[in-house]
């Protein structure tokens, strides 16, 4: 099923599919959206890596998200970046991109440790040894989820 389309509405603000591939990479954490059975909507922060053009994230083996991508593994991811306010002008300068797409678990323990430890090392490249080390302590404890980006968009003030 494709991802529905809306046009942006100030498309002066509109950034380009490259831009807006560079900002997800870019941005340190981000926004993920998931609904439950009933249509509740249920958004939570989290940090993620793309890698091989999935985002990754990862999550504990139990939980309301989870719960929720049981039911639809249609998600969102909102990430925001060079976010300012500009008081006198009752504004913001920002950029940010929006992901479509579905989630999966990665089952398989191998490609777990690899997605693990891309998204360890975004955040502690000086590190690999610690990152290693707590994967190994926490990987029976952690899902891992592979989000399939369908459509990306972007839009910024600057």
């Amino acid at each position: 099923m494709t991802v529905p389309s809306h046009p942006i509405r100030r498309r002066d603000r509109e950034l380009s599919e490259a831009e807006a591939w560079l900002l997800l990479e870019a941005g340190e954490w981000g926004v993920l959206a998931t609904v439950d059975e009933q249509g509740w909507p249920y958004a939570v922060p989290v940090n993620h890596a793309v890698v091989d053009g999935d985002l990754i994230i990862h999550c504990a083996t139990q939980g309301h998200k989870l719960d929720n991508l049981a039911f639809t593994p249609k998600v969102s991811y909102c990430v925001v970046t060079q976010a300012e306010t500009l008081p006198l002008e009752l504004a913001t300068r920002y950029a940010s991109a929006v992901v479509f797409g579905h989630a999966e678990m990665v089952p398989d323990d191998h490609e777990k440790r690899r997605l693990l430890r891309a998204l360890g090392l975004r955040f502690a490249k000086e590190h690999a040894e610690m990152v290693d080390r707590e994967i190994e302590k926490d990987l029976f404890r952690t899902t891992v989820l592979r989000i399939r980006i369908e459509r990306i968009t972007g839009k910024a003030r600057r």
